[in-house]
């Protein structure tokens, strides 16, 4: 008997076991330095110090920024031309979804529903006033672990990143608009079960 407890214990342990963890520990890991594009290259080192105070900003807040998750990025409009975005992405404390009991639609639509709403209350008007920016990536990454082996450890990583003009970037800090309202037609990239990021349009 007191063999297979100490198995049974063991096993538990193993099962509910530190992995990787996808969070960035200090700014060198969340702040995204190296651009191959001279354009991005340019527009980090004008706002390097934005970068470092949402580093602060956030995980003050307890909210960890995800590994190389802050930084500028490009969208790509359907003429072709590249505009400059504020890329923000983390990895709120309290989402975390078990693989059996929920859908990829499920955790999208939780996100897309509170999430992204009660986090841009962390960003201010003025994040967005230099001409060079044209809106807001906005990322939130979230684990999808078997509750039944462990809910702490493990698993894989979902994500979403929604792409704000700043012209909806500032309706929605200055009230006019919802975040859900913006949603509706903004350019959203989503990753759900491992599989490579596509496009997608939340449905409410």
């Amino acid at each position: 008997m007191r063999k297979l407890l100490l198995v049974f214990v063991a096993l538990t342990f193993v099962g509910c076991a530190a992995g990787p963890v996808y969070v960035a520990k200090n700014e060198m890991e969340g702040i995204k330095t190296t651009y191959d594009d001279p354009a991005l290259s340019a527009a980090y080192g004008q706002h390097r110090g934005l970068l470092n105070d949402l580093y602060g900003r956030f995980t003050r807040n307890k909210i960890s920024i995800y590994p190389q998750g802050l930084g500028v990025t490009n969208l790509k409009d359907q003429k072709g031309k590249n505009h400059v975005y504020l890329l923000t992405s983390i990895r709120p404390p309290e989402l975390c979804f078990d693989q059996v009991q929920s859908k990829p639609e499920e955790r999208f639509s939780q996100v897309i529903g509170t999430s992204y709403e009660k986090y841009l209350t962390y960003f201010n008007r003025d994040d967005l006033k230099s001409n060079d920016l044209e809106g807001l990536a906005f990322g939130i990454y979230w684990p999808v672990r078997d509750f039944s082996q462990c809910d702490q450890y493990g698993g894989y990583i979902e994500y979403s990143i929604v792409y704000l003009s700043k012209d909806d970037f500032f309706d929605i800090k200055d009230g006019a608009k919802t975040f859900l309202e913006v949603a509706e037609t903004a350019e959203i990239m989503a990753s759900f079960e491992q599989k490579p990021a596509h496009s997608i349009r939340p449905v409410f």
